[in-house]
């Protein structure tokens, strides 16, 4: 039906976002394969477990930032001055991201940065930032 519609209203911009609309099929089709019937389940089951980890993970991403900022912020602005580095401890937002970062494995750029202004404090920091963040 959806798609009748969509071949009636070919001409109008905002129609084409019944399109969408057709992923819908997949739920009928799963009444039918008892396979992915199971496997929806699952995944439906699987999403509370997945929320509790997402909310540690921004706990834990909350907690390194708050600490960083704590330990290296004001290095950064009697370091460089007006010329901040991008990746810097100065604000909750660029923490924040640092942290991020570190969790993806993108740290080593950073930690130098880091070393620069503040000292070897940062090596530890680092180092403990990424072995706790890819435990959780």
């Amino acid at each position: 039906v959806v798609s009748l519609a969509e071949l009636g209203f070919v001409h109008i911009k905002g129609l084409s976002v019944l399109r969408s609309f057709r992923l819908l099929r997949i739920f009928k089709l799963a009444k039918s394969w008892q396979t992915l019937n199971r496997l929806m389940a699952t995944i439906g089951k699987s999403i509370g477990a997945l929320a509790n980890l997402t909310l540690v993970l921004v706990i834990f991403i909350f907690i390194f930032s708050v600490v960083g900022m704590q330990l290296f912020g004001q290095k950064y602005t009697e370091k460089f001055g007006k010329d901040i580095p991008r990746w810097n401890f100065c604000d909750f937002f660029h923490s924040f991201m640092i942290v991020f970062r570190v969790l993806c494995g993108e740290w080593i750029e950073s930690m130098w940065t880091c070393l620069e202004c503040a000292g070897w404090p940062c090596i530890p920091f680092f180092i403990l930032t990424f072995l706790v963040g890819n435990l959780v």
